[in-house]
Order: C-alpha cells, then sequence, then structure tokens
C-alpha cells in the first residue's frame, strides 16, 4: 500500500491507497513541537501492523515539521517517503512569475482536479488558508487567489473584539442574524461562500471560458451545499498525491 501525507497548518490527513483507491483515511491536530518518535507511535497505532506499507509521499506546508515526519514515517514503515518539491517530476506546466513559490498542496491540488475533471478547471481549497485556483484550457496551473480561512477569520475577530463569544462554525437558518452570535456565524459562514462564488466568477470572466469548480479542504464542507455549482471532493490533495507518487515511481523504472 501507499501512504499519502498532506500536512497543513491545523490537520495532518493520511490516506492509505492501494490499486488508486483509498483503503482507510484519518487525521491528527498537527503539532509542531511534536518530535518524530512521537508521530511514528501516532503513525503505528493508526495502522494495524499487519498493513504492508510499500512507499510514502509527504506534502507539507509547514516545513518545521518536515523531517520530523520523513523519520517518522521511516521509523515505522522502514520506507523513506518522497517529499513534494522541485525535485519531483509533476508533468504540469506552471505559468506563474517564480514557479518555485508554489506551494505542494495547491500544486498536488491542481494536479489531481486536472486529472479528475480536464483542463479549464478552478479549484478553491478551504483551509488554514483558503486558495482559490486555476488550471487553464490548456492544462497549466496559471494561478490563483489566497486568503484567510474560516477559522482564522473567526478568532481574528474574537481575539480583537473581548465581548464576542466563540461561535460554532455552522450554516445558519438566515443570513440577516438577529444576535450577535447569529451576525458573526453568517458573516464568517456566508462570507467565505458567497467570495469563493465571486473569485469563480471573475476568474472565469478573467479566463475568457467556463471553469469547472472543485470544492476541496477541511472546511469545504460547512458550505458545500451553498455553493451547489462546484463538485464537492473531500479527498482531492490526497489522490493528486497519489498521483505524483506513481508518476515518479513510473519514470524512475524508465
Amino acid at each position: 500500500m501507499i501512504l499519502c501525507i498532506d500536512c497543513g497548518n491545523t490537520m495532518i490527513k493520511f490516506a492509505l491507497f492501494e490499486n488508486g483507491q483509498i483503503v482507510k483515511s484519518f487525521q491528527i491536530r498537527t503539532l509542531r513541537d511534536r518530535t518524530s518518535d512521537e508521530y511514528a507511535y501516532s503513525f503505528s497505532s493508526l495502522i494495524k501492523k499487519d498493513v504492508k506499507v510499500d512507499g510514502a509521499i509527504i506534502s507539507s506546508v509547514v516545513p518545521l515539521l518536515t523531517p520530523a515526519l520523513t523519520n517518522a514515517i521511516k521509523k515505522a514503515f522502514n520506507v523513506v517517503p518522497r517529499v513534494v518539491g522541485k525535485e519531483l517530476k509533476t508533468k504540469m506546466p506552471i505559468k506563474i512569475d517564480n514557479p518555485n513559490e508554489l506551494g505542494g498542496d495547491m500544486l498536488i491540488g491542481a494536479l489531481a482536479a486536472r486529472g479528475k475533471f480536464g483542463n479549464s478547471v478552478l479549484v478553491a481549497d478551504l483551509g488554514t488558508a483558503t486558495k482559490v485556483y486555476v488550471v487553464n484550457d490548456k492544462g497549466a496551473f496559471i494561478g490563483g487567489a489566497i486568503t484567510c480561512g474560516m477559522e482564522v477569520s473567526l478568532r481574528g475577530l474574537v481575539n480583537s473584539t473581548s465581548q464576542l463569544l466563540e461561535t460554532p462554525m455552522v450554516v445558519p437558518n438566515k443570513i440577516i442574524g438577529k444576535s450577535t452570535k447569529d451576525s458573526i456565524e453568517s458573516g464568517i459562514v456566508y462570507g467565505q461562500a458567497f467570495m469563493v462564488k465571486e473569485f469563480a466568477k471573475e476568474m472565469e470572466e478573467e479566463c475568457g471560458y467556463k471553469l469547472t469548480k472543485v470544492l476541496t479542504g477541511g472546511f469545504s464542507k460547512i458550505i458545500k451545499d451553498i455553493l451547489n455549482d462546484f463538485i464537492y471532493d473531500e479527498d482531492l490533495c490526497l489522490e493528486g498525491l497519489y498521483e505524483i507518487y506513481k508518476m515518479n515511481e513510473v519514470m524512475k523504472n524508465e
């Protein structure tokens, strides 16, 4: 089996793939002060001992944790993981000012979206940050927009306004809130949904053609029913990681 690890600022997602299909997935909170031994113990406890991990790949937006995760995989499964970076091949043209600036999370999301839905695709990835980016009609990554995610926005509002209580992120019944709590809930949830929808509209106009719109990321399930013209794909980035792993295995043996 192939273990794919997507390390974000808030959560670390894992998936075990067999014959191109996810057979097990789980996630743990991103803790920057954990050692490789602690992560190795977590991995071993979450994956049955009789499961043979034949290979692994890591994408991380937390560079501080990448060595710990790499060593943890070595200790737990006796395999050396690939790490998404410029040395890995993706066969995707990157048409931005400095391709080396492109985060691994956006690269794997774009690659997976193109593989599943074809060219001319837009991805809205809602995590710690909200990222909206585009693969054009020629299959090239051409850029996008990055802004604060839902949780970051909520905590910034709560922390800067002492009278506001922390509010759960669920879709409120009405946009017009009748209390401070309801108004915050509406602002955070509907505000994020409307922002993503408007980004998609403007990006389509800028491209000059229709885009298939895909919604992914940890917070996407909260607003997926509001954005009914988006395709909800919870495992998009993990599938992109698997695709990169297999692609580089093939090229290694050529």
